[in-house]
């Protein structure tokens, strides 16, 4: 489910603005270390201390889009997905000039606490991970379905130009879809943070998960990243489990190729599409 919201991000920033964003997986980085320095420094609780870092990160997504990408949108599609990797660069570098590479561990009070469901046994904080991710993803789906704001995000998503004929403000919905898409890259850092040591580079390794997803469940489709980012952390975990640690990791690279000679839109993409 980690895998799935930071692919979700990646998702819309794409189908509504046309943006690969290199730099996504450094705001998850920021989401985790956020949380820490809240949670350490200012004795906020564990959930509250998320949430505040969601936010946070939510309004440096504004900055980001409105400084970098809103005016490149007219630019070449290669100028932006520079663009973004060298702000992915400078979060990054950033990040370890101003927190120290020393890997850090969100303290959470969940991250310690066992239970047990039949025979399974796991800690509260996966649980945790599990029913975040859920509630963020229907609240997201019914937002984008239902509310005013979702359906101008969908009208900018199928023609910027008819919508922005039609009166709707296509800056506004370019600052706060890139709002929400870090935003959930923040919430995914702030979850796994105490299941795991944070350190400034790791938005490499979210990065590259949430674009497996999003190849393997087709770009655009937050259906396809569900499905695929489930698919992709079971059976993961399978292969570590019963055949090696070392090979976990290049299951998803395996799965990519598979995927493009087999269907290159994605397993989840309605299109059909050329090899």
């Amino acid at each position: 489910m980690a895998y799935v919201l930071i692919a979700t991000g990646l998702t819309l920033v794409f189908g509504v603005l046309r943006i690969v964003n290199f730099a996504h997986g450094e705001f998850y980085m920021l989401g985790a270390y956020i949380t820490y320095f809240i949670g350490t420094m200012l004795g906020l609780d564990y959930i509250a201390a998320a949430a505040i870092s969601a936010v946070v990160v939510a309004g440096l997504g504004i900055a980001a889009n409105r400084l970098i990408f809103w005016p490149l949108r007219r630019d070449h599609e290669f100028t932006i997905l520079l663009s973004s990797l060298g702000l992915a660069l400078l979060i990054a570098n950033g990040g370890e000039l101003l927190f120290g590479a020393d890997p850090k561990y969100v303290e959470s009070p969940f991250a310690d606490e066992i239970l047990d469901i039949g025979t399974v046994t796991l800690t509260q904080q996966r649980v945790l991970v599990f029913a975040a991710a859920v509630v963020a993803l229907i609240a997201v789906y019914l937002f984008i379905r239902y509310s005013r704001f979702g359906k101008m995000m969908r009208a900018t998503a199928q023609n910027p130009d008819g919508a922005a004929l039609t009166g709707i403000n296509i800056k506004l919905v370019h600052a706060y879809t890139f709002a929400l898409a870090c935003g959930l890259a923040a919430l995914s850092g702030a979850l796994v943070g105490p299941t795991v040591m944070i350190f400034p580079t790791i938005g490499n390794w979210a990065v590259l998960k949430g674009f497996i997803v999003v190849i393997m469940g087709g770009l655009g489709s937050v259906t396809g990243a569900l499905f695929a980012g489930l698919l992709l952390g079971v059976i993961e975990s399978l292969g570590g489990g019963y055949i090696s640690l070392g090979f976990m990791e290049a299951i998803g690279y395996a799965m990519i190729i598979a995927v493009l000679l087999w269907r290159p839109n994605g397993l989840f993409s309605t299109a059909r599409g050329l090899r």
